[in-house]
């Protein structure tokens, strides 16, 4: 016998409903789905994680079904094979398993399983989007590859766009274009009439770009709490066009921290960068939008009378995130200002926004 099989690999993206974070529902719908699409059960196992996650895993006549939950970012990870003759009770399945989880997007791979297996293609990159698309850079040269304490880092070389850092295949910053999106966030704060930078905070920008941008307009300080020690070490080594020599910079003060932690000490600025991400699922169990409204409390809480905050958004498809932006931002600041600006490397207009404290 031939060592074939078929097996569909798909990502259920910003699902509907509270049925992720449930074994018992997940246990219901698998079993539902197997039996309707005309595969044959014959065993049912899983696991219901704290404080949020299930994996359920169905043991078939024609091989196996598993699923893997992502509740607090709305994601299911599905997992098909077969070693069945056809495909249409496999498709059946994943057609059923879409009605019920209801996911915005979907991302299927379909793998021809046996010998010989092709799958990955080792001089390109993928940078993940949830709005529609996704973005494949060549990889020139690989210069940098670690699993951090936090997240994978990459540093690649590129063609056209230099030499390019990558966290969890999210790009982060490229050489090219570093300039356009440093400066995107640093506008609004050197923009405003008779004020100065002041005492200023960049949560995040473990890459060195804002800060080098922030110090070329004379701040009294400038502090950069990054949670990733790994990151500033590879972007000195391997990404100084971007940083150049900011981090040494007599005004630069690198805490090695979290975001969190730092700002609960209450300090005093007239700026804050927010330099972080605003889908932070990958690096918390809180939801998101517990997650943005807590840290937004609390930069205003850290920001002198008359400060002002300036952060990177999102991609101007992403809807959800500005939807929730809009919401959460009134509620502790005021003049909220939002602007789009065309990131080359991104391959799309990336939202930045800014906003003085009440």
């Amino acid at each position: 016998m031939k060592p074939l099989g078929r097996q569909l690999i798909a990502e259920f993206i910003y699902c509907s409903g509270n049925m992720l974070g449930n074994k018992k529902t997940l246990d219901k719908i698998l079993t539902q789905g197997i039996q309707e699409s005309g595969l044959t059960l014959v065993s049912l196992t899983g696991k219901q994680f704290s404080p949020a996650g299930v994996t359920s895993i169905a043991l078939i006549s024609e091989s196996h079904v598993a699923i893997h939950t992502y509740p607090e970012a709305g994601h299911a990870s599905v997992d098909i094979f077969t070693c069945a003759n056809g495909s249409q009770n496999v498709n059946k399945l994943l057609r059923f398993l879409k009605d019920k989880f209801k996911p915005q997007t979907v991302r299927i791979m379909e793998l021809d399983r046996g010998n010989p297996l092709s799958l990955n293609r080792k001089n390109w990159i993928t940078s993940f989007s949830g709005t529609g698309f996704e973005v494949k850079y060549h990889i020139k040269k690989k210069l940098f590859r670690k699993r951090t304490k936090f997240q994978q880092l990459d540093i690649i070389d590129n063609e056209n766009f230099g030499r390019m850092m990558f966290l969890d295949q999210d790009l982060q910053v490229a050489e090219k274009d570093a300039g356009i999106y440093d400066e995107a966030m640093v506008l609004p704060v050197v923009n405003r009439k008779n004020k100065k930078p002041g005492n200023v905070a960049i949560l995040g920008g473990g890459d060195g770009g804002v800060l080098r941008e922030v110090l070329e307009h004379k701040p009294a300080s400038a502090f950069l709490v990054e949670i990733d020690e790994e990151v500033i070490k590879a972007a000195k080594k391997y990404m100084p066009g971007v940083c150049k020599k900011a981090f040494d910079h007599r005004k630069a003060h690198i805490i090695l921290d979290d975001a969190n932690n730092f700002l609960d000490k209450k300090h005093g600025f007239d700026t804050i960068i927010y330099d972080l991400t605003m889908h932070p699922e990958s690096i918390t169990d809180m939801d998101r939008t517990v997650f943005l409204d807590q840290i937004f409390s609390k930069i205003k809480m850290n920001l002198n009378r008359g400060g002002v905050v300036s952060m990177q958004c999102c991609s101007e498809f992403d809807v959800e995130t500005l939807k929730l932006l809009k919401k959460l931002l009134p509620r502790y600041f005021k003049n909220i200002q939002f602007h789009s600006v065309f990131i080359p490397s991104f391959c799309e207009n990336w939202i930045f926004g800014s906003a003085e404290i009440m």
